[in-house]
């Protein structure tokens, strides 16, 4: 089974009054992330097992759960399963909100990438300026995402290819912890700690996710890493193609800070 890494709560509505609006509000998410009525779903509580689909609406709507999923595109097949209250997953599914609110926040294509000013973690000043005259693919991550460090290796590999964009990773953490992964992880590319304004001037709330910024300083793409090549982990080939597909110019290399 495909696991996809994600997880989801119930959109940041008022109530939900019937069961019948919740459980429309349930297929509404699933549909944002490919999972529709074909599919086969197997719903379970958060010792896993197996409950009633009604069971698990109430749970998720009226009490303010979150779940994570299992999926397989190929056999049309779903697991869906509610997350521990108080869990990593809770609280990131609560941080998101769901994943159709967190598309629906980030720029789009052909807006201004807002003015900012931070620091890299050698202490370089990157700001929107910064941007300009060359292409930069933004990616944003934190420290405990499992998504973000199992596309770390693609991301290095996309940089060591396309030596003429820039690439950029932007976290909420703080410097000694961005230091810590940057290390382990073996990140190449300049990295801004402590960076929750930026993060919020562009409406990231779910990660990983990726911009390409042109240069002119507008934004070209915007998406969660999940929606580059729906249903699979992230391949240097999709990244490729996905920033490609953006149409920026190309450009020589413009390293990023000053």
């Amino acid at each position: 089974m495909l696991g996809v890494g994600l997880v989801l709560g119930a959109p940041a509505i008022a109530a939900v009054p019937a069961q019948g609006k919740a459980s429309s509000g349930l297929d509404k998410l699933l549909n944002m992330e490919g999972i529709d009525g074909s599919y086969a779903i197997t719903y379970r509580d958060a010792e896993g097992k197996a409950i009633a689909r009604a069971a698990f609406i109430t749970a998720v709507f009226d009490h303010h759960g979150t779940f994570s999923f299992d999926h397989d595109p190929a056999k049309h097949t779903a697991d869906l399963r509610l997350n521990r209250p108080g869990s990593q997953a809770a609280l990131l599914a609560k941080a998101a909100a769901s994943s159709a609110h967190a598309r629906g926040a980030m720029l789009k294509s052909g807006q201004a990438w807002p003015a900012f000013r931070l620091a890299d973690l050698q202490g370089r000043t990157v700001d929107a300026a910064s941007l300009r005259g060359h292409t930069t693919l933004i990616n944003f991550y934190f420290s405990q995402c499992a998504p973000c460090i199992q596309e770390t290796p693609v991301l290095t590999a996309y940089a060591h290819g396309h030596p003429e964009v820039s690439v950029l990773a932007v976290t909420f953490d703080d410097a000694g912890t961005t230091r810590d992964y940057v290390a382990k992880h073996h990140f190449g590319w300049p990295v801004l700690p402590d960076a929750m304004p930026l993060i919020e001037s562009v409406g990231v709330s779910a990660y990983p996710a990726m911009a390409v910024v042109g240069p002119d300083g507008r934004v070209l793409r915007m998406a969660l890493s999940s929606d580059i090549d729906p249903g699979h982990a992230l391949t240097v080939a999709a990244l490729s193609s996905w920033v490609a597909g953006a149409q920026a110019p190309a450009s020589r290399n413009h390293p990023i800070g000053r």
